[in-house]
């Protein structure tokens, strides 16, 4: 499925005419009927289309710099993505997200419309952008997929300071797992902002995304806030590390107490047991013609389990 728009003379995003391309079109879920339609029409390889299919493609640039009217050029970025996993825990992936420049049409394509690209075709505040102009538009999408990228960090970040106060409370398995999750999610943050950086190197060296100052200013700002989600990355991952060590920590820690207490009762019940034993074996014993000798052994039992109670309490086994 594929819709055309472009800007209007008030810089809003207006719908194409069915059937009628203009500056821009967005395919979502392509079929291949339409993947074929739309690189004869555009002269580029299907791939360019297909890419966004296979949920383990990294960023990647393709005939970048080259003159579109001659080879249409292809971008995949990585968008980051929040759903809830089979065990019920947040987690936070990665999908790809391609945009390709052709002489007169730019063409964007991902599996799941990325929420960004709903805003601006809603002319929603902070989202505007130029479909007449390509180099801005890149740029505009590379700074909506960077700020993603911070936004879900900082989210993240929340949700192990959460774990943090968690920490003295509560040590059930719940809290590994959700754990797990974000862990997860910041390797895939990082194999994607890592993958980006030669894109954006490379279009340092484009004179087209350079020349003007509004695109090199907007340039400048997608690099620095990449930078500032990498070392996010960094600083979230070794946080969870170090909170994952304590929760084991504590977990073992809490085993070792528990055993210890049901250590500690068994030799007190066991205090009993071997009295008892003692004194019903069928031989000769003391006390066995004494007058209330079974009252003078459950007093002794009693005064020697409290005292194995009190030695192992100062020695803070229970």
């Amino acid at each position: 499925m594929y819709q055309s728009y472009h800007t209007d003379s008030d810089g809003k995003i207006v719908v194409d005419k069915k059937d009628q391309i203009t500056d821009w079109l967005h395919v979502a879920k392509s079929t291949d009927e339409e993947i074929e339609q739309l690189s004869k029409k555009f002269h580029f390889p299907k791939d360019f289309l297909t890419s966004v299919k296979d949920p383990d493609e990294v960023a990647r640039q393709e005939k970048l710099g080259m003159d579109p009217v001659k080879e249409p050029n292809l971008i995949v970025f990585n968008y980051p993505c929040k759903e809830t996993n089979e065990l019920g825990y947040d987690e936070y992936i990665t999908i790809p997200f391609a945009i390709i420049l052709t002489e007169h049409t730019i063409i964007t394509t991902a599996e799941k419309t990325p929420f960004f690209i709903d805003k601006i075709i809603r002319n929603q505040t902070d989202y505007q952008i130029d479909t007449k102009n390509p180099e801005q538009f890149v740029l505009e999408v590379a700074w909506q997929i960077s700020s993603l990228y911070v936004f879900y960090l900082k989210e993240i970040v929340k949700k192990t300071e959460a774990m943090e106060q968690q920490l003295t409370r509560s040590t059930e398995n719940e809290q590994l797992f959700a754990l797990m999750s974000l862990q997860k999610s910041l390797v895939y943050f990082n194999s994607s902002i890592e993958a980006s950086h030669p894109i954006f190197n490379e279009l340092k060296e484009i004179e087209v995304f350079t020349q003007h100052p509004e695109n090199r200013s907007l340039l400048h700002d997608v690099i620095v806030e990449n930078r500032q989600a990498e070392v996010m990355i960094k600083e979230t991952n070794q946080l969870l590390t170090q909170i994952s060590a304590v929760f084991s920590s504590v977990i073992s820690n809490n085993l070792n107490n528990i055993m210890k207490f049901l250590t500690s009762i068994t030799i007190v019940l066991t205090i009993p047991t071997i009295i008892g034993g003692l004194w019903g074996m069928n031989v000769n014993l003391p006390i066995d013609d004494t007058p209330g000798a079974f009252w003078i052994m459950m007093f002794l039992i009693v005064v020697v389990s409290i005292f194995t109670t009190w030695v192992l309490k100062k020695h803070n086994y229970f």
